[in-house]
C-alpha cells in the first residue's frame, strides 16, 4: 500500500473534528507490523538519548523512546512509503503534514503503570490547531492490556491543561495552562470511548483531546505501540518551560513555520533526511 491509496472518507474527517479521535482499521499490513515489531526490539535493546524505563508499578516494565526515525530506517520508511502522512493531512484538512516526533511505548504483562489523563500538545513544541497524533498498536489491544481511552470532544473545550508526569500523575511545576482536571472522579460527566485494536489499526487523535490508559493487567500479553506527532499548515514552533524537548536544537525561533530537517514535510512527499544512515556509518 503506497502513501495515497487508503480510502479515507469525509465521515472519518468529520468524526475526527467532532470527537477528536477516529480509528482507521488496517492502515498497516502484516508485513509492516512484522518489520516494526522487529525494529522496536532493537530500539528497546539500544535506547536513544531520550529513552526511559519508568519505575515499575508491578512486575512488568513500561518503556518509552522517541525520535527513532533519526536512528532506525524502518521508522523513517513509514514517513516515505506508508499512508500515514497522507491520512494526517486529510484529517487536519491541511495541504501539508510535517513530522514532529515518533515515540514507542512498551507495556509488558503485569506492568500496572497507568498512563494518566493528559493532552499531548502542552508537552510538545508546536502551536496551532492543525495537529494530529497517530497511535499504532503492534499487539492486539483492549482494556485489559492498556487500550487508550478518550474524552470525546475535549479538544474543543478551548482549554490547555498542564502536563502531568507519567511516573506520578502530578501536574508539572509550571504556571502555564490550567491544572489537569480529575477525569476519573467525574467519568459520568463525559462521553469516554476506547477502541479494541488489532495490530496495524491506527488511532488518529487531535493533540488537545484528553486521553489516558490503564496498566497492563494481563499476565502474558504485551502492549507495544508506536505514536507519531504531526502538524499542518497553521502550526508553528513553540518552546515550553516544562516537558520534553526535541532530540537536538532544530535551529528554529518560536513562531517559525516547520519544514526543517528535524521537522520535515512528509506530505505531499518530499525528501526526508536519512539521519539513520549517519548512525549506521558511526
Amino acid at each position: 500500500m503506497n502513501g495515497s491509496t487508503y480510502p479515507i472518507t469525509e465521515d472519518d474527517v468529520a468524526r475526527f473534528e467532532k470527537d477528536g479521535v477516529v480509528c482507521l482499521r488496517g492502515v498497516l499490513d502484516a508485513c509492516w507490523v512484522a518489520l516494526l515489531r522487529e525494529e522496536l526490539e532493537r530500539v528497546l535493546e539500544n535506547p536513544g538519548p531520550q529513552g526511559k524505563d519508568y519505575e515499575r508499578q508491578g512486575s512488568g516494565r513500561f518503556r518509552y523512546d522517541t525520535f527513532m526515525w533519526t536512528r532506525h530506517e524502518p521508522f523513517w520508511r513509514l514517513q516515505v512509503a506508508s499512508p500515514i502522512p497522507m491520512l494526517t493531512a486529510a484529517l487536519m484538512r491541511s495541504t501539508k503534514s510535517y513530522l514532529m516526533a515518533d515515540i514507542v511505548f512498551d507495556k509488558e504483562p503485569n506492568a500496572s503503570n497507568v498512563t494518566p489523563w493528559h493532552q499531548d500538545q502542552p508537552y510538545g513544541w508546536y502551536d496551532g490547531t492543525q495537529v494530529c497524533s497517530v497511535w499504532i498498536p503492534l499487539d492486539k489491544v483492549d482494556m485489559s492490556n492498556g487500550a487508550l481511552e478518550y474524552v470525546c470532544g475535549s479538544h474543543r473545550w478551548g482549554k490547555w491543561f498542564r502536563p502531568v508526569g507519567f511516573d506520578d500523575g502530578r501536574n508539572q511545576a509550571t504556571t502555564d495552562f490550567e491544572p489537569m482536571p480529575d477525569i476519573e472522579s467525574e467519568r459520568s460527566k463525559h462521553r469516554i470511548v476506547h477502541f479494541d485494536c488489532e495490530p496495524g489499526d491506527a488511532l488518529f487523535h487531535h493533540l488537545l483531546v484528553l486521553h489516558g490508559s490503564p496498566g497492563n493487567s494481563t499476565g502474558d500479553r504485551r502492549r507495544r505501540a508506536i505514536a507519531f506527532r504531526y502538524a499542518g499548515d497553521d502550526a508553528t514552533y513553540a518552546v515550553r518551560p516544562v516537558g520534553p524537548k526535541p532530540v537536538w536544537d532544530p535551529g528554529l525561533r518560536p513562531g517559525s513555520r516547520f519544514g526543517c530537517d528535524l521537522f520535515p514535510q512528509v506530505w505531499p512527499p518530499r525528501d526526508v533526511p536519512r539521519f539513520w544512515e549517519r548512525e549506521a556509518v558511526a
